[in-house]
C-alpha cells in the first residue's frame, strides 16, 4: 500500500451552519486521500448531517508538489470554501507518526505516512493530527460513548494550555466509517511535548485507553509547517513574529 509523505490542510469557518461538499481532488496526481470533515460536535448537530460552522479539508500526498497544488488550486478542489468567513491553508511534513488509521485503505487500517523528517527545534511551530477509530461490524456503542466522554474531557481541559493556538475535532462523512480526527495548532514543539507527556487529563485518558482498549486503533502525527497562508481567528497563526 502506498503511504503519504506530505499533508495539506485547510480550515474553513462559516458564519452560518451549512452542509459540507465533497472535494474534487482525489484523482489528482499524488493525492492519496482528500476528504472534508465537519466539527459537528461544536455545532451541536448530528454528525451524520455533515453540518457545521467549521470544516477541515485533509489531503494526504505522495509528494510535496501534490500538497502544494491543493493549496494553490483550492478553488478548483473545493470552490464552496470561497463562501467562508475565513480560510487557512498549510503544507505539512510529518516529523513523528505512530499508530494506525483507515484513510488510505478502509479495509486494512495502517500507518499512513511512509517516512518522517528529523524533529524541528523546540521553538518551531507545529500542527498535530490525532485519530481514533472503531471496527464498525458488531460495534458496541458503549465503547464509543466511553471514548467520547474521555476525549470531551481532554478537549475541555485544553482551555488556556500554554502554547496552544486552537483545537478542533472532526467527523468525516459516514461518521465512524472513517476514523475521527482532532487537529491542533501549536506555537511551538515544546508546548506539544509538555501537553502530551505532562498534562494530567491527557495522560489519564491515554493510560485508560491502554488499559481498557476502548477503541480499536489510534494514531498521532506531528507536523512541521512548510507553508502557511490565510487566516485563522483573524491572523496567520504561523506568520513570522
Amino acid at each position: 500500500m502506498a503511504r503519504a509523505s506530505f499533508a495539506s490542510m485547510h480550515l474553513a469557518r462559516f458564519e452560518a451552519l451549512r452542509v459540507s461538499e465533497d472535494p474534487a481532488c482525489e484523482d489528482w496526481p499524488g493525492v492519496l486521500f482528500c476528504q472534508v470533515a465537519a466539527d459537528s460536535r461544536a455545532a451541536g448537530v448530528d454528525p451524520a448531517s455533515r453540518e457545521a460552522f467549521v470544516f477541515v479539508v485533509l489531503g494526504l500526498h505522495a509528494d510535496e508538489a501534490s500538497a502544494e497544488r491543493l493549496i494553490d488550486d483550492r478553488q478548483r478542489a473545493a470552490p464552496w470554501l470561497d463562501e467562508a468567513a475565513e480560510v487557512w491553508g498549510a503544507v505539512l511534513q510529518p516529523f513523528r507518526h505512530k499508530g494506525k488509521a483507515n484513510y488510505l485503505n478502509p479495509g486494512e487500517p495502517d500507518k499512513f505516512f511512509d517516512s518522517v523528517v528529523p524533529p524541528p527545534t523546540a521553538e518551531s511551530p507545529a500542527v498535530v493530527l490525532t485519530s481514533i477509530g472503531f471496527d464498525t461490524h458488531g460495534l458496541d456503542m458503549a465503547r464509543v460513548a466511553d471514548v467520547a466522554v474521555g476525549t470531551g474531557a481532554v478537549r475541555a481541559s485544553m482551555t488556556a494550555v500554554p502554547g496552544l493556538y486552537c483545537q478542533h475535532s472532526f467527523f468525516f462523512p459516514g461518521v465512524l466509517a472513517r476514523d475521527v480526527i482532532t487537529v491542533s495548532l501549536w506555537h511551538n514543539v515544546a508546548a506539544v511535548n509538555a501537553f502530551a507527556y505532562h498534562h494530567g487529563p491527557h495522560r489519564r485518558q491515554m493510560d485508560r485507553y491502554r488499559t481498557t482498549n476502548n477503541a480499536d486503533r489510534t494514531s498521532f502525527t506531528r507536523f512541521t509547517v512548510l507553508r502557511s497562508q490565510g487566516t485563522w481567528y483573524g491572523v496567520d497563526p504561523f506568520a513570522v513574529r
